[in-house]
C-alpha cells in the first residue's frame, strides 16, 4: 500500500477482518499442532522413555511448553485480535470512509 505525502496509511475494514480471520486460522492450527505434540509426548513417556530423565522432561514439558503453547499463545493472539477489533470499530462509515467528510463534500 502506497503512503501519501503525510505518511498516512489508510486502513480498511477488510484489512482488519483479514487479520482477525488469520488469527482465528492460526489459533486453530496451533491447537491442532499442540494436540499432536501432546499425543507424541504421552506416547513417548513411559512407553520408550522412562526414569528420572523422562520424569524431568515431562515436568519441563508440562510446566513450560504446555503453558507457552496454550495460555501464552492464546494471550498473544487475543491481544492481536483485540487490536484489530478496536481498529475496525474505529473506522468510520461502512466503507472505511469518513461519513462526515462525505456529507460535507455534498454541500
Amino acid at each position: 500500500m502506497a503512503m501519501g505525502s503525510t505518511g498516512t496509511v489508510n486502513i480498511t475494514q477488510k484489512m482488519m477482518t483479514d487479520i482477525m480471520n488469520a488469527v482465528s486460522d492460526y489459533r486453530g492450527k496451533a491447537k491442532s499442532l499442540q494436540e499432536r505434540l501432546d499425543s507424541e509426548v504421552n506416547g513417548l513417556i513411559p512407553g520408550n522413555f522412562s526414569g528420572a530423565a523422562a520424569d524431568g522432561f515431562k515436568f519441563f514439558y508440562t510446566n513450560n511448553i504446555v503453558p507457552a503453547n496454550g495460555e501464552g499463545l492464546d494471550n498473544l493472539l487475543k491481544a492481536i485480535d483485540d487490536i484489530a477489533q478496536s481498529t475496525l470499530d474505529a473506522i468510520p462509515g461502512g466503507s472505511g470512509l469518513d461519513d462526515q467528510l462525505a456529507d460535507g463534500n455534498r454541500q
